[in-house]
């Protein structure tokens, strides 16, 4: 109903939108798909529902027809990625695997990852037929593959798991809606041999080929990654060849939205392609008299719209721009009102219908509610101004700033719930940004695709052109990620259904009593969600001991409130990822803590280093405590940076320190001792410098050894140190040169927790540290098995909780 005053106007597809996204949560949550027969049923009460009446029932029945839809096809996709034969040759060591390239493979900064049909096993010369396909990364270098090539390459399949930390995103479940069944790795390209071409060239191999000979020349003419992989995303879409800072700085200037292929990428074409050929037709007379010029041009500019559609790799928001730009052409030549949300649902609608999976693809939620936004709040932004700008260039940068403004305010709490920060620095930025390289760049690498693919020497000035208004943007782009933003790890489905909600009712209702009552509603209820006092310290020490895999973190809760955290984890060997950004700060914040205050680190070596850089930069920190050394690298240098610009107090700790002595609580420092028992000839703490700490808290203690291994045993043995204690976090991961069998004799602990990876390839722990502990009587824990695990204590009994999710 339209049109009628006071009564709300519902499009036709929102309905069944709203059932086929309600219904893809519902086999996201559960896992498993219903039955066919139920959605065969729901079809059949549809059908009935038709003949009859009565509007409600029909409603009812169409919800729930579309809700079964959207779940069978969800669940069905995760049950296959989950039951695919290829599960069953994994994590059993390196074999040959023979499959075919399913996709365009994707660059990253230095190797690419490749979809993979696996479709033979080759293990000691048996060769065995399977199923199921595999996301293989290279490492280093880039292959010349694609879609429809057979290679075959020797690698350990993986079957994808979480580490089992709090608030960790479910990276297995992300790929299984993906279809993808298993991981795997090789070191470099040249592992790949090629098998057989896929013979003549389908049309989207040929359009990959051509996406992939632009790449080449841009990054050849552009070396710069910063220049050349900004560059490559607004000619050929995707953006994993620009460096992970600067894809950081962008996101926190809050303009990350030029760097993807979306809408206005597509607007900008069209209009360019649209105004050239509506030229040429003003130029022929005869046609001009024949064909209304400019409704002839959109149409004749879609078969390029389609190709540069796939050009770019059909992401989401591409999709979803070229099917809104089909149905506003189609409107046009039928001379139908244009209605930007009728075609905003169309074609989420249809991209659901096809891809329920879709609906948790980050890139098709910040698109649609982007755009969702920008219809609905930028007149609603715009009202104030209306009286007072009419025309010209003031009017129109205004416009800009309030479309600006509904964009991010639509996708605050998608942001948030994703990346853990939304910026409204974008609101001004986008003000120089667009014009720059949306208008700027974008042309200037479109106008070059033809010279790329047939005469790639001419397109030279083009790109080099493009490369300097991609320099300044990214200047402006280093400022504007300076200035604040706003953060949270606490926005979840609640504050999104809430978004929906006053969206939706800004869509529909007519009712001004209405449109401003249940926004100032869902307002009210954000604010009480997450404004509600926490409750008091209830007086237990907690220790979280961290999975997170080959590396170790543990926080600690005192019984007063404040934390304590030992190192942050890491990985063994840079990837160009920050670990705390994506695995320890969520993990942090999943734990309700909002202050560190007091950050340890027990020795710099990466495995325990990674993360505390990003926990400095976005937590407060009371003080920092570290060994009698000094740490070297990007990450040590980044972390004591954060800490002096907001003037953390650093203590340098060594045996027989007392950092921490309060009512019933004390903490101890047994080791180093100072005398450089394994200082690395550049000051750098190894292993045996860890810092070992003892915390007591009336009658249950606790030994954190870090990486110290029997030297240091034996060095605190002769010091008589330390006593016996309850727990003890196994040194070195479990590794064998650790816990000692004299050294367990002294602490005689009854609980052990190991620090350990899922498969790692040092074989730890050790099989003669477990067996030492298990003779001993300890109960015996670790990350790689139980997850999380948490130690409670109100200081004389204790209990242990493994499997910690959070709240």
């Amino acid at each position: 109903m339209s049109g009628v005053p006071g009564r709300e106007k519902w499009h036709p597809l929102a309905l069944p939108l709203a059932g086929v996204a309600a219904g893809s949560g519902w086999g996201y949550a559960v896992g498993t798909a219903p039955p066919l027969w139920t959605l065969v049923t729901a079809a059949l009460l549809l059908v009935l529902a038709s003949r009859t009446n009565g509007r409600g029932c029909w409603h009812a029945v169409l919800l729930l027809f579309w809700c079964l839809w959207g779940s069978v096809l969800t669940g069905q996709r995760l049950a296959e990625a989950e039951r695919a034969d290829l599960r069953s040759f994994c994590d059993k060591g390196a074999l040959v695997i023979e499959g075919t390239v399913t996709g365009r493979p994707e660059p990253q900064p230095r190797g690419e990852r490749i979809n993979i049909a696996v479709e033979a096993i080759i293990d000691g010369g048996l060769r065995t037929t399977t199923a199921g396909r595999l996301l293989l990364s290279v490492g280093e270098g880039r292959t010349t593959h694609a879609r429809g090539d057979r290679v075959r390459f020797r690698a350990e399949p993986r079957v994808p798991r979480k580490l089992g930390l709090p608030g960790e995103f479910d990276y297995p479940r992300f790929l299984a809606l993906r279809g993808i069944s298993a991981t795997a790795s090789v070191r470099g390209a040249d592992d790949l041999v090629l098998m057989r071409s896929a013979g003549p060239a389908p049309l989207r191999r040929q359009v990959d080929e051509q996406a992939r000979r632009c790449r080449e020349t841009i990054r050849t003419v552009l070396p710069d990654p910063a220049v050349g992989g900004v560059m490559a995303a607004l000619v050929t879409g995707g953006q994993q060849e620009i460096p992970s800072q600067l894809t950081a700085a962008y996101a926190r200037a809050g303009v990350s939205h030029i760097l993807s292929i979306s809408g206005f990428h597509l607007g900008v074409l069209s209009f360019v392609l649209v105004q050239g050929l509506t030229l040429l037709l003003l130029r022929w007379e005869w046609l001009a008299l024949r064909l209304l010029p400019r409704h002839a041009a959109l149409l004749c500019s879609l078969p390029v719209i389609v190709w540069y559609l796939f050009f770019t790799g059909a992401a989401p928001a591409t999709v979803r721009s070229a099917l809104m730009l089909l149905a506003v052409a189609l409107a046009l030549w039928a001379e139908r009102e244009q209605d930007l949300l009728a075609a905003l649902l169309a074609a989420a609608f249809l991209m659901l219908l096809v891809e329920p999976p879709l609906l948790f693809d980050v890139s098709f939620q910040l698109s649609f509610l982007a755009l969702w936004g920008i219809i609905v709040l930028t007149p609603l932004v715009m009202a104030p101004f209306e009286q007072h700008v009419h025309r010209g260039a003031v009017r129109t940068v205004v416009q800009l700033l309030a479309a600006s403004t509904a964009a991010s305010l639509a996708t605050a709490v998608p942001a948030l719930m994703t990346f853990h920060q939304a910026s409204f620095s974008g609101i001004l930025a986008n003000l120089l940004i667009v014009p720059i390289l949306g208008y700027g760049a974008t042309l200037l690498g479109a106008a070059a695709i033809p010279l790329l693919l047939w005469a790639p020497s001419l397109a030279t000035p083009l790109l080099l052109a493009g490369g300097w208004l991609v320099r300044l943007a990214n200047g402006i782009v280093e400022w504007a990620a300076a200035l604040p933003v706003a953060r949270s790890f606490n926005v979840g489905i609640v504050d999104l259904a809430l978004v929906i909600v006053v969206l939706t009712t800004l869509s529909v209702a007519t009712s001004r009593r209405v449109r401003v009552a249940v926004p100032v509603a869902a307002l009210v209820a954000a604010l009480l969600l997450h404004l509600w006092p926490d409750p008091p310290p209830d007086g237990w020490l907690r220790l979280t001991f961290l999975s997170v895999g080959q590396a170790e973190s543990t926080l600690v809760q005192l019984p007063d409130g404040r934390t304590l955290l030992i190192d942050g984890g890491g990985y063994l060997h840079d990837t160009g990822r920050d670990f705390g950004e994506r695995y320890l700060v969520p993990a942090l914040h999943a734990l309700d803590i909002r202050k560190i205050d007091y950050l340890v680190l027990s020795h710099p070596h990466p495995d325990h280093l990674g993360g505390l850089p990003a926990v400095a930069e976005q937590f407060g920190v009371g003080e920092f405590w570290q060994g009698p050394w000094e740490g070297s690298g990007a990450d040590y240098h980044r972390l004591r940076t954060a800490l002096a610009r907001i003037r953390v107090p650093v203590r340098t700790l060594s045996a027989g320190d007392r950092p921490l002595v309060d009512d019933g609580l004390e903490v101890t420092v047994h080791s180093p001792s100072g005398t450089g028992l394994a200082l690395e000839e550049n000051g750098e703490g190894g292993n045996e410098d860890s810092l070992v700490l003892r915390l007591a808290f009336r009658d249950f203690s606790a030994l954190f050894t870090g990486d110290a291994g029997l030297p240091v045993e034996r060095e605190m043995a002769a010091r008589n140190q330390p006593s016996p204690v309850t727990l003890l976090k196994v040194g070195h991961h479990g590794s064998r040169s650790a816990s000692g069998e004299p050294f367990l004799q002294r602490i005689s602990p009854e609980i052990a927790v190991i620090s350990v990876g899922r498969g790692n390839r040092f074989g730890l722990p050790a099989p003669a540290v477990t067996g030492r502990l298990l003779r001993h009587g300890v109960q015996l824990y670790r990350t790689d098995r139980d997850g999380t695990v948490r130690v409670e204590s109100d200081g004389s009994g204790y209990r242990v909780v493994t499997g910690v999710t959070g709240r």
